[in-house]
């Protein structure tokens, strides 16, 4: 799959469609898993055209139909966690991330959710996403986050044998 951070149409996209879009055209899902309280006809759409198998889940509570699907190319999460607690929200991105596919996008609009269950921006941070866009159409605004276990964990120049004491046990032992 490519990343999304490499795909040049992916920054040049002025609508939260057309950045969705743009991600959909540069990984080319084969399957792909909705997660969201209403239909996206963009993805349905996306779907057919490019022979993706897509699964949807559109209930408040998610967790029953997740522990009966399968892995995934690509999941969304859209239109859900404006209505989750926080903690059910982390378990849903992390159960989604860590079970059920790589690569993962989210689309948020704070201001549906109550003030005291609105995510920031560190909060996404904090489960290894990165913030794709910022769109705002008037008095709305969405926010676009995505995920890939290939290119979450940059590798760290100081991580190999060289910056270590005893250069010769690198690789040979775990404590």
């Amino acid at each position: 799959m490519n990343s999304v951070l490499e795909t040049e149409s992916v920054a040049t996209a002025t609508t939260p469609h057309q950045h969705l879009a743009a991600m959909l055209d540069s990984q080319m899902p084969t399957s792909m898993l909705v997660v969201s309280m209403n239909a996206i006809p963009l993805l349905e759409s996306w779907c057919k055209e490019h022979n993706c198998q897509l699964t949807t889940i559109s209930e408040l509570n998610p967790f029953p139909l997740l522990a009966d699907t399968r892995r995934f190319d690509l999941v969304v999460v859209a239109d859900q966690l404006e209505y989750m607690n926080r903690h059910s929200g982390e378990e849903l991105l992390g159960l989604v991330r860590n079970l059920h596919s790589n690569a993962m996008v989210v689309l948020y609009q704070a201001a549906l959710a109550p003030q005291k269950l609105r995510w920031k921006l560190s909060d996404f941070l904090g489960m290894g996403m990165r913030r794709q866009g910022n769109f705002r159409d008037g008095d709305r605004e969405m926010s676009l986050f995505s995920y890939e276990l290939d290119t979450y964990n940059f590798t760290r120049s100081w991580n190999n044998s060289r910056f270590w004491a005893n250069p010769e046990n690198w690789g040979k032992y775990w404590w």
